[in-house]
């Protein structure tokens, strides 16, 4: 259920309720009852859409994560730094997961949750966010950034993504999350710029 960011009103206002629900209570202490409640809709209504809170689950991955890979698709801007570039694409993918994991009671078992169940999605933003990453560095390097020392786009890709995933997990605190990941773009580009230039002597 990959397109339920375009779906109606109603769909989106259950999956919003159950973020806020999964993310309050933990998912084994909320049920479809509550999901329809706080949505303001009837139990029978979300049954239409959903057979159990684990379908919410797994439409409500699959929702956070198109919208996650379209934030950090048009987070690019073509006449800013690259480092600045890389910044905001980083964050508009990764901003919100951070906010879940770190600020809410039960975000951080949300992520742990029967692995089964989002492994697919997981998977999806990892090669989507990759793919993307990939794309920008092989522009950037059309426009003069060297990745010789990174081994071309895709490992530069790579180290970008495992490098950033880091940051998310071992930060505490949203100023320090958004302070690690300036300072790692920072050196990242200016790693590129450097190989760019030629040796003095």
């Amino acid at each position: 259920m990959s397109n339920v960011s375009s779906s109606s009103p109603n769909l989106r206002r259950m999956l919003d309720a159950g973020l806020t629900l999964f993310a309050r209570h933990g998912f084994k202490r909320t049920s479809m009852a509550d999901i329809a409640r706080e949505a303001g809709i009837a139990r029978a209504t979300l049954y239409l859409h959903f057979p159990d809170k684990r379908a919410v689950f797994a439409a409500l991955a699959a929702s956070v994560i198109d919208d996650a890979l379209a934030a950090a698709e048009t987070a690019w801007d073509d006449h800013a730094a690259l480092a600045d570039n890389l910044a905001a694409t980083i964050l508009a993918k990764d901003l919100r997961f951070f906010r879940l994991l770190r600020t809410t009671p039960h975000g951080a078992e949300l992520f742990d949750l029967d692995a089964g169940l989002t492994l697919a999605e997981a998977d999806r933003l990892d090669r989507g966010f990759s793919d993307l990453l990939i794309r920008r560095a092989a522009a950037a390097a059309a426009q003069g950034a060297d990745l010789a020392a990174f081994g071309g786009p895709a490992e530069f890709a790579a180290f970008l993504s495992v490098t950033a995933a880091g940051i998310k997990y071992e930060t505490r605190t949203e100023d320090d999350y958004r302070a690690a990941i300036h300072r790692l773009v920072r050196v990242t580009a200016a790693a590129a710029s450097k190989a760019a230039m030629p040796s003095a002597g």
